[in-house]
């Protein structure tokens, strides 16, 4: 290994070293409470070393939060690898969902947060293409399994983009449910058992959708029939 090579490394390592301690910290005490000193002290680093390699907590967080994304991603890679998707796409994905949900929770705690205003205008220009980079990749894993639900009568009229993105907003909806009703203390619900029947009644939706195609609309005859009288 040569000396430019070890010295990434070490780089990389460090890095590493940083993100997990905040990690921790933000698992022990929330993003918005949590410091750089904490961090530093969690990491066994001097606050200035934290600096080289991190502009800032905000800088920390977003580079967590990809983390998080590409965990997802290798989930969502290998329940498609296993085979398991092409039995019951829907389905499973959604179980994949809340297998991260339920083992990388703090992970998706920090995702939750990307979603106040102001730390969005905190994205560096970089940061914001890994991230949507990240973001797109997942969305079209969720394409695929949509394709797979639409009948070949239907698929001029579904955008399985749209779809992608309505389960994305069902999971984020009710995992975000979950959260707050764990917060208030409130009585909780089969969260997992919530996102398969919302999943569920989706792809009921595709594929009734190419027969419901061929069916007149009765609702646009009846008004056309008023017109008429």
């Amino acid at each position: 290994m040569g000396i430019a090579e070890r010295k990434a490394r070490e780089k990389q390592i460090r890095s590493d070293q940083i993100l997990e301690s905040a990690y921790q910290v933000f698992q022990q005490v929330g993003y918005t409470a949590a410091t750089m000193d904490q961090i530093a002290e969690r990491a066994e680093l001097a606050k200035g070393t934290l600096y080289i390699y991190f502009k800032s907590k905000e800088e920390v967080y977003f580079s967590l939060l990809i983390n998080g994304m590409d965990i997802l991603i290798n989930l969502l890679e290998e329940a498609e690898a296993s085979g398991k998707m092409r039995e019951n796409p829907l389905q499973e994905t959604a179980r994949t969902l809340f297998l991260y949900y339920t083992e990388y929770t703090h992970y998706f705690r920090i995702f939750m947060v990307m979603r106040q205003e102001d730390m969005q205008a905190k994205l560096t220009p970089n940061l914001s293409a890994e991230i949507n980079m990240r973001a797109t990749s997942i969305l079209n894993l969720l394409v695929c399994q949509v394709e797979r639900m639409i009948p070949e009568d239907a698929s001029a009229e579904i955008n399985p983009w749209h779809v992608a993105n309505l389960l994305w907003g069902a999971f984020t909806g009710i995992t975000q449910l979950a959260l707050t009703k764990e917060q208030l203390q409130a009585r909780a619900t089969q969260n997992d058992d919530l996102l398969c029947l919302c999943f569920d009644l989706i792809g009921r939706g595709l594929l009734s959708t190419g027969s419901e195609l061929k069916k007149p609309d009765k609702r646009l005859q009846s008004a056309k029939g008023k017109r008429n009288v």
